[in-house]
């Protein structure tokens, strides 16, 4: 077995969906949106094609930069501030703290800053595995499309054959995402959604 292959399994399970950081406990506005009827089962596809050409592309072009070795602390800033929503600020947040501890255990080295968001604290681990950029982008926003289908099979009546066949079909969409390297992003909807999360009257998810 060669380094890049150990390096790639490596990374496989840090883009596995059961890797407990909290994941399963965020659908960043989607709750919102179906249960004010804003998204329904037929309608997930084009929602999550839509949310790659825009969420998507912004959090490659992060992940890009932080595998490059930009200065951390000021991507963690710049992030932060296209990020409009409290709620989806504070999740990635979480899951970003969690993961920069699991991949400092794992290497038995603290190797990455606590206080990360998620998508960068992602890329700069990508660098430290030595796994090419692209790859460390598209690993990141596989597993990150892959647990909003889950969410949504938690939320609606989306069956496992089609949540399957929606994550195949997107899967164009996904690498031409992952190689975006321009920070711009413009999509309110979501994170309008996310704002309105609170004042749901019952959640099952923290955003």
């Amino acid at each position: 077995m060669t380094p890049d292959s150990i390096s790639l399994l490596r990374l496989f399970q840090l883009a596995d969906s059961a890797l407990p950081i909290g994941g399963s406990a965020h659908s960043f506005g989607l709750e919102t949106l179906v249960e004010e009827g804003g998204l329904e089962p037929n309608g997930v596809e084009d929602f999550l094609r839509g949310y790659l050409e825009e969420c998507g592309r912004l959090e490659a072009a992060f992940i890009r930069l932080a595998w490059e070795g930009s200065n951390l602390a000021q991507l963690n800033l710049e992030y932060g501030a296209r990020k409009l929503a409290r709620e989806s600020r504070e999740a990635s947040l979480k899951l970003g703290r969690r993961f920069v501890e699991l991949v400092n255990a794992f290497i038995d080295a603290p190797v990455l800053d606590s206080g990360l968001y998620y998508c960068i604290a992602f890329g700069a681990a990508g660098a430290v595995l030595g796994i090419d950029k692209n790859t460390t982008a598209l690993a990141y926003l596989h597993q990150s499309v892959a647990g909003l289908i889950s969410a949504c099979q938690r939320l609606m009546a989306l069956g496992q054959v089609a949540a399957g066949k929606i994550l195949w079909r997107l899967k164009p969409v996904l690498a031409r995402a992952a190689e975006n390297e321009e920070v711009w992003c413009f999509s309110p909807f979501p994170e309008l959604a996310s704002m309105r999360h609170g004042l749901l009257e019952t959640r099952l998810f923290i955003s």
